[in-house]
């Protein structure tokens, strides 16, 4: 079932399940990524979730989520594509049934933040603003995401995708983010952005969308529909950055692309090609350039969806940077030519076939799962995926990779 537009830019899936114990709701409030408003957007999620009008305090949160059942509610901020996306999570016992009330108490949270004339509450933004930093300078210290997202800033320099979603402590100076400017910014995200609502459970899709009719009202609604842009590329020589970090193990990750999108025909045979490349224990990086070799502590690849970019990434000694780039390229390589064997392609089938059966497992990911490919512009449920994986012929990676190349090299190492 596809995503349904309610109202105003409202979008709405209902999963029906009876296999878990809980419903889940998702309210996902969804912008383009810019630089200018990326941290913004970042302080949103964590400062809500201390007041509203209703709950004034994260005490009065609590007591209510208890006398729901001892529900979970969690905010977040995430990256998906050229997308900024608040969200927004509640799980509750299916055996709580006024789904009415689970509507009406998140709507209060995320709509009537408790302000002051027109601003957010001071203490609350105080709060949220220490939250995010924290949140970065975290981020920042944990140099294997560290060496990905500057690898990916580098990358997509011209493009929003490089934009780091959870912002930049710059801004809290640079942008003059105060209580005022943010309230100011939260009230035009609400009427401009588009916001999906994913809901999974033992439910009925009618109900759930009756309720957000009489409940989900957002005043001077003029979202604006999020163009999803595919930039092709033409190719090229790759670009190589160092950096130099107070570290004892370098970092190395190698982008590369393809153009091939999300529904393209060639998209299964890139994903089946990344698998035998760098999707687990069975891949060439692993087994010749990990085990063999013993050249890197952690060696993996996996395929940005968005933007058909095969993203590989290592932890290595620094004397070792240009002998384990050399390995990684003659991996690539060997796929262009076809050195694999049937049996690493029905490897590779099979470890994604695990993998995708594994979603259904969890609430949270199937909705992610569906989530992802409605942002894609993909409509395959996991049963028509697995299918399109099975069908996979040997030749077929062979040919998508004769259309990949490096773009970018960057290495992270010690000072």
């Amino acid at each position: 079932m596809e995503f349904i537009e309610i109202k105003d830019g409202i979008n709405l899936k209902v999963i029906k399940s009876d296999k878990f114990k809980t419903i889940c709701f998702a309210i996902l409030i969804r912008t383009s990524l810019n630089r200018k408003n990326v941290t913004f957007n970042s302080m949103i999620p964590n400062l809500l979730l201390n007041g509203c009008e209703k709950y004034k305090t994260i005490r009065e949160i609590n007591l209510k989520t208890e006398e729901m059942y001892g529900s979970n509610f969690y905010a977040d901020i995430m990256k998906k594509g050229d997308n900024q996306i608040l969200e927004f999570l509640f799980e509750v016992s299916n055996s709580f049934e006024d789904l009415s009330e689970i509507i009406d108490f998140l709507t209060n949270i995320i709509l009537k933040p408790l302000k002051e004339q027109n601003s957010f509450k001071k203490e609350y933004f105080e709060k949220a603003r220490a939250f995010t930093i924290d949140k970065i300078k975290t981020n920042e210290n944990n140099k294997q995401e560290l060496a990905k997202n500057r690898c990916i800033s580098k990358m997509f320099q011209n493009e929003d995708f490089g934009i780091i979603c959870d912002g930049y402590i710059e801004d809290f100076e640079e942008n003059n983010i105060s209580e005022e400017t943010l309230y100011k910014h939260y009230k035009k995200l609400l009427e401009e952005s588009e916001i999906d609502i994913i809901v999974i459970g033992d439910i009925f899709e009618k109900e759930i969308e009756n309720l957000i009719r009489k409940y989900f009202i957002i005043e001077n609604r003029n979202y604006k529909k999020i163009q999803n842009n595919f930039i092709e590329k033409n190719i090229s020589n790759p670009n190589f950055f160092e950096e130099k970090f107070n570290i004892t193990q370098g970092k190395l990750c190698m982008g590369y692309r393809s153009n091939i999108k999300p529904y393209s025909d060639y998209f299964f045979p890139l994903v089946v090609g990344n698998e035998i490349l760098g999707g687990g224990a069975s891949s060439k990086l692993f087994n010749n350039v990990r085990e063999k070799q013993s050249l890197c502590y952690y060696i993996n690849s996996f395929v940005f969806i968005f933007k058909g970019v095969i993203f590989v990434q290592a932890g290595i000694d620094f004397k070792e940077y240009k002998k384990v780039v050399e390995c990684i390229e003659k991996e690539i390589e060997n796929l262009k030519l076809g050195n694999f064997t049937d049996n690493d392609l029905q490897k590779a089938i099979l470890s994604l076939e695990k993998k995708y059966l594994s979603i259904l497992d969890n609430n949270t990911s199937i909705m992610d799962y569906y989530y992802t490919n409605f942002l894609a512009d993909t409509v395959m449920d996991i049963k028509q995926t697995i299918n399109a994986i099975k069908k996979v012929k040997k030749d077929e990676v062979e040919e998508v990779f004769k259309k990949i190349w490096l773009d970018t090299v960057y290495f992270m190492k010690g000072e």
